[in-house]
């Protein structure tokens, strides 16, 4: 297997003095990684390290060979998978005839594109912390004797050259007067400096895990994509190059708030029109005005699930001291079929299981010879920080590091008070940074994340077998000793972490109970259907506050504010008119499967969650005092079929007008429309000026222009626009203009030879 890395030249920049009064900036540019910190009152420079950082994603092979035509095998392979996947979900199995076919196309096989970061007010210093360098071959088996550490002594933890904001011996502190208690939804802590990336995207095949290569749409030649890396209160400014033929695309910025930037929240027919295919590109700029782990991924059709998706990291202080950062943690799931394609199907013949669990990129194949685990390298008797991060397409997770207990420290972008866990659930969407003690005899143990088998997902990688990545203390020859934590009685359920469990470390209030009661919403949502279509057959939707999402890029929410046109034109709406007042929602399930559900531009507070229907009795059940604050949050499913679903109370200020997002994040339920748009402030987004933009004004026209050389664009009937999925894989996974949360092809019963482009 050859593996592609984007190696990037060490830049040297020129200092230039920032708005700090205090102090000059370094930079050093890395592979992969642009380490970007806090001012330093001597400049020091750093050399680059000579290896990628362990926990960067790590590009997997690039395949030149066609994946093949599925023409004859789609069926019982989809049968199987429906088999794997349904268990109790049988209920709602329907059976459908005619299917399209997946054809995908090759590639030169080699990245394009570049990370890069500068900064236009100076420049930063070195990591304050290390990124552990890691080991990326071998394979998981049974066990093996290790070296016994007779405990781990008392230490005080040497402070490096480079821990100028903080370091081991207190991770509280942080520069420009900040620290873990400062409340960044108020103070408006900004560094004056902007770190710079350009993301570009393509078209190729890529074999994860040693099976047939499959259809993958690369950040700079890999997957996930390379991290953006800055510092709490820096601008990052990011160039998106979509080098895709046949698929508009955007990004999005997921968990960052857009306070005063809502036209670049990524969300093509809501924010923006989309990045026009075939060479088109736009420039994101946003604020880090939080702190902690989240990741970028595409908004437009099924993209993110087939590549276009990486980490996010924003340092700045924690709640808990450790050592060494060792990086993020992207959990992701591959399928039999391409993304796209497996997305067409679900809309059209219920749900299908998954194939595969990625750690970074990697993983050995569940089912025959081939692949290789993620592996990162350990120092014994010292704290290693993790940042997981959930970005499946279908799967929840319990994350576990066998014979050793975690320290969670942050849930989406918010630090909390340490709690010690032996096993975390997390699901799309969310993120956790946890501290990892290695006081354990040396040897190799395996990290697993198994898919909670309550929720509507499964496949032939349970991640009780090989869904594992290895962590080896260094001097360790061992092979992977063989320790459990994680059982089918532990991951039989559908859930987050407890609530009680995620304390914000700096309390914020949430209004009262005579406030929610006087102002509180329903919301029903996962009401499931199926809608006759004309041109596309028998289709699933999703329901969230009796409608689904519609939208048209050529006119945009933004757009359409503009222009004044009343509430009932936009799609899915919920209009928040007031400013500065507290809303409050209760988010009512109406069917037995779990929602991961994201909110854009808030981190709401998640007053109260539980089984079955909501009333106004429980309300003395809420916690207004200091309740967990996030951007994702599961909605309660139930045991199964027949029993009662569950509910989710939050709550958010109105201080951040915008059309804000809100839906599922599993990717064929957003795909079929289970999102709304929280469209709050109308006359201040107005006022903001969005569309007359110039930049706005120059994606929509290249968009236009795309799409007019495209003369077999069309839009059947029951397309949201927000999503579009195809079974009919040419070049681009699903070769149309749309992007967000739902659409059909007219096309997906038919066998396919070419292009179809829709708009």
């Amino acid at each position: 297997m050859r593996s592609v890395s984007l190696f990037l030249a060490s830049a040297a920049f020129g200092l230039a003095r920032a708005s700090w009064t205090d102090a000059d900036v370094t930079v050093t540019v890395t592979a992969t990684r642009t380490h970007s910190y806090c001012p330093v009152a001597t400049i020091t420079t750093c050399a680059a390290p000579s290896t990628i950082q362990s926990g960067s994603p790590e590009s997997t092979t690039l395949n030149s060979a066609d994946v093949g035509d599925a023409e004859n095998a789609w069926a019982s392979q989809w049968d199987a998978q429906k088999t794997n996947y349904i268990g109790p979900w049988n209920d709602w199995s329907v059976s459908a005839s005619g299917a399209g076919v997946p054809i995908s196309t090759a590639s030169t096989g080699k990245p394009t594109g570049s990370t890069t970061a500068s900064s236009t007010t100076g420049s930063y210093s070195s990591p304050p912390y290390g990124w552990n360098t890691t080991s990326t071959t071998g394979s998981a088996t049974t066990t093996s004797s290790s070296t016994s550490v007779s405990g781990c002594p008392t230490y005080t933890p040497a402070r490096n050259a480079s821990d100028f904001c903080n370091s081991a011996a207190d991770r509280s502190k942080w520069c420009g007067g900040q620290d873990i208690t400062s409340n960044v939804y108020t103070n408006g802590f900004k560094t004056g400096r902007t770190v710079r990336y350009t993301l570009t995207i393509d078209n190729t095949t890529m074999s994860y895990d040693g099976t047939a290569p499959k259809v993958a749409l690369t950040v700079n030649g890999q997957v996930p994509g390379p991290v953006i890396e800055a510092n709490w209160g820096d601008m990052v400014e990011v160039t998106v190059i979509n080098n895709l033929k046949d698929n508009a695309t955007s990004i999005h910025w997921h968990g960052v708030r857009q306070e005063g930037t809502n036209d670049q929240d990524g969300v093509p027919g809501v924010t923006e029109c989309a990045i026009a295919g075939d060479g088109g590109s736009r420039k994101y700029t946003w604020l880090a005005s939080s702190y902690g782990t989240s990741w970028y991924h595409s908004h437009a059709l099924a993209q993110y699930g087939d590549g276009v998706r990486g980490p996010i990291v924003i340092h700045g202080p924690a709640t808990s001291n450790y050592d060494i950062d060792m990086g993020t943690v992207m959990l992701d799931d591959t399928f039999a079929n391409a993304v796209g394609t497996q997305a067409d199907l679900i809309t059209h013949y219920g749900p299908g299981g998954s194939f595969n669990t990625l750690f970074n990129g990697k993983n050995i194949n569940p089912v025959g010879p081939g692949g290789e685990a993620f592996q990162w390298t350990v120092t014994p008797c010292r704290k290693h920080l993790f940042r997981i991060i959930n970005s499946s397409s279908q799967n929840m997770y319990v994350v576990g590091f066998d014979a050793h207990n975690m320290t969670v420290i942050a849930a989406d972008f918010v630090p909390i008070v340490p709690y010690t866990t032996s096993t975390l659930n997390i699901g799309i969407g969310q993120r956790y940074e946890v501290i990892v003690e290695m006081n354990q005899p040396i040897g190799s143990y395996y990290v697993r994340a198994v898919i909670q088998t309550g929720c509507p997902s499964g496949g032939a990688n349970s991640g009780l077998g090989t869904a594992n990545a290895i962590m080896n203390y260094q001097g360790s020859r061992s092979t992977p000793i063989t320790n459990t934590p994680i059982t089918n009685v532990t991951a039989a359920s559908c859930i987050d972490e407890p609530l009680a469990s995620l304390v914000p470390f700096v309390p914020l209030g949430a209004g009262d109970s005579g406030q929610f009661s006087s102002s509180v919403e329903t919301l029903p949502a996962g009401a499931v259907t199926q809608v006759q279509t004309s041109t596309d057959g028998l289709v699933y939707q999703w329901f969230i506050n009796n409608g689904v999402m519609n939208v048209n890029y050529s006119r945009s929410t933004l757009e359409m504010l503009d222009s004044g046109v009343n509430s009932s034109t936009f799609s899915n709406p919920v209009i928040l008119s007031q400013a500065n007042v507290w809303v409050y929602f209760v988010i009512q399930n109406q069917f037995f499967a779990s929602h991961p559900m994201h909110i854009h531009g808030h981190d709401v507070s998640v007053l109260g969650t539980g089984t079955g229907a909501w009333s106004s009795s429980l309300t003395n059940t809420l916690n207004f005092k200091n309740p967990m604050r996030r951007d994702t949050v599961m909605l309660q499913g139930s045991a199964g079929p027949g029993n009662p679903a569950g509910y989710t109370v939050i709550g958010f200020q109105t201080d951040n007008p915008g059309a804000w997002v809100m839906h599922c994040h599993i990717l064929w339920h957003v795909d079929d429309g289970l999102a709304l748009q929280f469209i709050e402030r109308p006359e201040d987004i107005v006022k903001a000026g969005y569309t007359s933009k110039q930049t706005f004004k120059d994606e929509c026209a290249a968009l236009n222009t795309y799409a007019a050389a495209n003369p077999q664009s069309v839009r059947t009937e029951g397309e949201s626009g927000m999503k579009k999925r195809t079974t009919l894989e040419a070049l681009d996974v699903s070769p149309n203009l749309y992007a967000g949360l739902k659409r059909h092809s007219s096309h997906s019963h038919k066998r396919y030879s070419g292009h179809h482009h829709a708009y």
